[in-house]
């Protein structure tokens, strides 16, 4: 999460992270957006240019093809645009020093061939943490993990209006979330409601979706109880994740605060939810994210206390969780400091899962500090680590594919920046491909739909 602060600027822990690192990429300075220049061509003139009595040019007449000359070849139609969203820790960045309107959502075009990103807009956000796009690819909605939203106690939601040529947003509206610190949304698949999981909450909000993309009030929530052993962390209850299921009829959710996972349906009509099954990880991982495999018969729980994921058989037809088949760490043995994780997501391909490990101050094992590739196993699901990729990152909290697969983009909190890994095919290894883009203290990147 963030370590949030208000008005005073009073840092309140709510994550477990009071340092602003430094970074080790001297490399990394501020950017200005260079613009270029555009070339003006004659587009719908057919012949030479040649001089009227006045000395202007003027087009002569269209030659005419000889008879039987096959028509010009239809212009390929070109690949629909893809988009990398990040949101960043605009607070502390503004309380460095960082101009309030050159930090918040920055997007960014996406290079298929050489997967580098190029700046195309930066819009002022309120630590916008993580995205959701709407189904039809036209709006994105972005929580602020804050918990003071107009003076109040809650955490808040943004609704954006999405150009798919450009990638460019306008801002439509913003909400209360109906709780404190929101961490994540998940849209469903008709595009009628927003539902959000507030971390300091201890809730799970749903908010309707207007036809105009505006977000409406909250009309519905699910408060949640209880703790853990961790007295710093699980305290009380931390909702931390939604995300629909690949089918769109249930939502997989994680409460770092109770050591639970959860599946929601949601009723269409009225956007109520109702709890449909729940499993409990060991005492203290503490759930953080969730993924689904594309059959959706397995979720995978990355936990970020105890720096785990957890295997989850499940029932797409019913929403039940069943056994967890596999518990396996995302760091190696001996490990020495605090273990964290981040964010877990599985490659299109099916072939392979990453997570991120989020380096903490008093970590000293590499491998605390990287993105992490699995193998999944065909039959079983299960996985089996190929990679601790720990160059080029530093306190990943975000990645994300481009549409292709080809490449990951990390999202580095401690070096303001975003870099650029391309992803073996056959092993799911993961090289720096040498670029990279500052981003003041990124949260999340995500990319668009295409």
């Amino acid at each position: 999460m963030v370590s949030d602060r208000g008005p005073e600027g009073v840092l309140i822990m709510v994550d477990g992270i009071t340092r602003l690192g430094e970074g080790e990429r001297g490399k990394v300075t501020r950017r200005a957006v260079l613009a270029g220049s555009a070339a003006v061509a004659l587009t719908g003139v057919s012949g030479s240019l040649v001089s009227a009595q006045d000395g202007s040019p003027v087009a002569s007449p269209p030659v005419p093809a000889p008879e039987g000359t096959p028509p010009p070849a239809a212009s390929p139609v070109p690949a629909p645009a893809q988009f990398a969203y990040t949101g960043s820790d605009s607070r502390s960045a503004i309380n460095e020093g960082i101009d309030p309107n050159e930090v918040g959502i920055s997007v960014f075009s996406v290079d298929p061939a050489s997967g580098v990103l190029t700046h195309v807009q930066t819009v002022p956000s309120d630590n916008a943490f993580f995205f959701d796009f709407h189904p039809s690819g036209n709006f994105l909605y972005a929580v602020n993990v804050i918990g003071d939203y107009e003076g109040g106690t809650t955490g808040s939601v943004e609704a954006w209006a999405r150009d798919p040529a450009t990638g460019m947003l306008t801002f439509i509206n913003r909400v209360s979330s109906g709780g404190s610190t929101a961490a994540q949304p998940a849209v469903d698949p008709t595009g009628r409601w927003c539902v959000v999981a507030n971390y300091n909450g201890a809730n799970f909000t749903v908010l309707p979706i207007n036809e105009d993309g505006s977000l409406g009030d909250v009309v519905s929530e699910i408060v949640q109880e209880g703790s853990g052993p961790n007295e710093a962390r699980q305290d009380m209850s931390h909702p931390h994740a939604v995300m629909f299921d690949p089918n769109g009829q249930f939502i997989g959710a994680a409460d770092l605060g109770t050591d639970e996972v959860l599946i929601f349906a949601l009723n269409g009509e009225t956007g109520e939810l109702t709890v449909v099954s729940r499993a409990s990880s060991a005492p203290g991982a503490g759930p953080r994210h969730v993924a689904f495999n594309a059959s959706a018969t397995l979720m995978y729980a990355v936990n970020e206390l105890d720096a785990t994921i957890d295997v989850w058989e499940y029932d797409a037809a019913t929403g039940t969780l069943g056994a967890s088949i596999q518990t396996i760490s995302t760091v190696v043995e001996p490990f020495e400091g605090t273990r964290s994780t981040a964010e877990i997501l599985i490659h299109q391909s099916g072939l392979f899962l990453y997570n991120s490990n989020r380096g903490q101050p008093d970590s000293t094992t590499p491998e605390g500090d990287a993105i992490v590739a699995f193998s999944i196993d065909q039959e079983t699901g299960m996985l089996t680590l190929v990679q601790h990729q720990v160059d080029e990152v530093a306190v990943p909290w975000s990645f994300a594919f481009d549409a292709a697969g080809a490449f990951l983009y990390s999202a580095n909190y401690d070096d303001d920046s975003v870099t650029i890994f391309s992803i073996d095919q056959t092993t799911g290894g993961l090289t720096f491909t040498g670029h990279w883009v500052e981003v003041p203290h990124p949260f999340v990147i995500q990319t668009s739909p295409v």
